[in-house]
């Protein structure tokens, strides 16, 4: 058995009460984030855990009663850090808004969790544990849960392809109140312990019930941080991203696909309220149509939201469809958002067009010459990027003309878009796979301890340097991760890809177009020469010296 990191510790009669100022907690809280759909009882298990039903967060929740991240002080209850010399914390319950509510998306919770977490007076508090709840009186598990259920997993996805420090919660059971719910209600639970979750739960995921007592509630709290404590993952090395970053996490495309089809809800019900207001009248039923104008005003603002979240999400992940181009909704995000729509297209295949040009200068170096193994290396990464400039072309020649006031790619980079080269590198991309060359990691004694960067100037110029696509806050990269996907840049892939960005984070501002290279398509003095230390640097780890 494991020692114990966490120890929970009663004092006295367990309340419960909303908190937004944690500025006085130094040494950070164990976290417990609740999530799951609207009126799956998270509100109730609140509740119950502070055996104060005059809370009242538990009452309407037809149309979802959290509509931001609320956290909760746990009072009368402590975490023993015994690990840490046994340093005593606070325990807060951060509740989450609804998945599958209609009015927030899926990027939304994501990104109000990752706000609260950044706002944190200490840059070292994480989630120790999620609580999924999981309604069992329910007569089907609906799609949409099930996307959200792959959400979870997908966040919360270990190295290994296990899962940990999630507990599933069945709730709903003091409403089962006949033989015949009952019946249901066990198969119901049956079917997420044996079919639905059947993978998390031998995985490390704990699945328990909910009576809706303050009993059951500290029964589930100290069961699901015991569980924590056999974790060897925290679910902040994931959601700890900024929108941007997103895209190239495991569960980018969840989120993308759900923001999708938000839009194509929320088009449809304004489409269909502009209907229904065209066909009333308004001086013989004037409430119905007041009604319908402010649920109109509504849908357009929920519509609109929506959209920028989808521009600022970038280009779609890898293998996802975007808008239909000749859709009304996509014509209608293109009218709204198109200027950034469109930079974040143009932006990765600058990027990556400047990135081939510069390696094809460099492999006329005879220092790169004299060299094979360092000629194979860049000539690896040229076929790398080559192969990656089709996709990018398509994707941005599918946007269609750029909107009024934006210029287009200029030169040879336009001439290479207007040949479609997608066409002909299709075949030859279906049977080939490609790989990423990987640069041999860094030795660890270049690292400090504590994202202490001594000695890691590499990493500074890459950040500086070498982000052709628009990026946002931070992207931590943690070696106990899967393989990431690819960023859209092939040197933004080297840095994903080595060991050098161990446990590092990275502030970065929005850049949407390149400026690796000055208006004649050559690298500047400056940025060239940045370049020539990042690439001298990799190949530096690859072998003792270039010569």
């Amino acid at each position: 058995m494991p020692t114990s990191r966490v120890e929970l510790i009663t004092t006295g009669t367990v309340s419960v009460k909303a908190r937004s100022n944690w500025s006085d907690e130094k040494r950070g809280a164990l976290v417990i984030l609740l999530a799951g759909p609207t009126g799956s009882g998270k509100s109730s298990f609140i509740e119950a855990l502070g055996n104060n039903k005059s809370l009242g967060i538990s009452k309407n929740q037809l149309e979802g009663f959290t509509q931001t991240v609320t956290a909760y002080h746990v009072k009368n209850m402590m975490a023993n850090c015994t690990r840490k010399h046994g340093i005593m914390i606070p325990v807060c319950l951060l509740d989450s808004p609804g998945f599958c509510d209609t009015n927030i998306s899926e990027i939304e919770v994501i990104e109000q969790v990752r706000s609260w977490l950044d706002n944190w007076p200490r840059s070292n508090v994480h989630i120790n544990v999620i609580l999924y709840f999981c309604p069992i009186n329910g007569t089907r598990i609906p799609g949409s849960q099930r996307r959200i259920i792959e959400l979870i997993k997908s966040i919360n996805r270990k190295g290994n392809g296990q899962e940990a420090t999630l507990t599933i919660v069945t709730t709903m059971w003091d409403q089962v109140c006949s033989k015949r719910l009952q019946k249901r209600a066990e198969d119901n639970f049956a079917y997420l312990r044996d079919s639905l979750f059947k993978d998390m739960i031998e995985g490390g995921t704990g699945l328990t019930t909910f009576a809706n007592t303050q009993k059951s509630a500290l029964n589930i709290i100290d069961s699901c941080v015991e569980l924590s404590n056999t974790a060897e993952y925290n679910v902040v090395n994931s959601i700890s991203l900024g929108r941007d970053e997103l895209r190239v996490t495991p569960y980018g495309r969840q989120l993308y696909s759900d923001l999708l089809g938000r839009i194509e809800e929320a088009w449809v019900r304004k489409s269909s309220l502009e209907s229904d207001l065209a066909q009333t009248d308004s001086d013989l039923d004037p409430d119905l149509n007041a009604l319908l104008k402010s649920q109109l005003q509504e849908t357009i603002h929920i519509l609109d939201k929506f959209g920028l979240q989808l521009a600022e999400f970038g280009r779609a992940p890898d293998g996802v469809q975007g808008l239909h181009r000749d859709s009304d909704s996509a014509k209608y995000m293109k009218q709204m958002y198109g200027r950034q729509l469109y930079a974040n297209l143009l932006g990765p295949l600058e990027g990556e067009w400047k990135t081939k040009l510069y390696l094809e200068e460099e492999l006329m170096d005879t220092r790169i010459n004299s060299n094979p193994n360092h000629k194979a290396y860049f000539e690896d990464v040229l076929c790398y990027a080559r192969r990656r400039l089709p996709n990018l072309a398509k994707q941005f020649a599918e946007f269609g003309p750029p909107p009024d006031g934006v210029s287009g790619p200029q030169g040879d980079l336009a001439a290479y878009v207007e040949s479609q080269p997608w066409l002909e590198e299709s075949q030859a991309a279906a049977s080939e796979p490609v790989t990423v060359p990987q640069p041999a990691p860094l030795e660890p004694a270049a690292f400090g301890r504590n994202n202490d960067h001594a000695g890691s100037g590499v990493e500074r110029d890459a950040s500086l340097d070498l982000d052709h696509q628009p990026q946002t806050r931070e992207l931590p990269v943690e070696s106990a991760t899967p393989p990431q996907p690819d960023t859209g840049n092939t040197l933004d892939n080297f840095r994903l890809h080595s060991d050098v960005t161990k446990a590092s984070t990275e502030r970065l501002q929005p850049i949407h177009q390149s400026r690796l290279h000055d208006a004649a398509g050559a690298p500047s003095g400056a940025k060239r020469s940045r370049l020539r230390q990042f690439f001298a640097r990799l190949l530096f780890w690859r072998k003792p010296s270039l010569t």
